[in-house]
């Protein structure tokens, strides 16, 4: 099982992500994209996710799930 954003609940401010900052396996990432509303998105590297779930406690925006 691995963390999955769900991108239209995610706000992707980079300043106030705490999971962005606090993922103890460094694999939530801040992108840049222009084809985004907001533009930008967090993203998950699925090889760097061990599943955790800490992200999912620290999402102020309860947009990141374990599947």
């Amino acid at each position: 099982m691995k963390a999955f954003i769900e991108k239209n609940k995610c706000a992707s401010d980079s300043r106030i992500c705490k999971p962005l900052k606090e993922c103890p396996q460094k694999a939530i990432s801040w992108v840049e994209d222009d084809d985004e509303p907001l533009g930008s998105r967090m993203e998950i590297d699925e090889n760097l996710c061990d599943g955790c779930g800490i992200c999912v406690d620290l999402c102020c925006g309860h947009c990141i799930e374990i599947k």
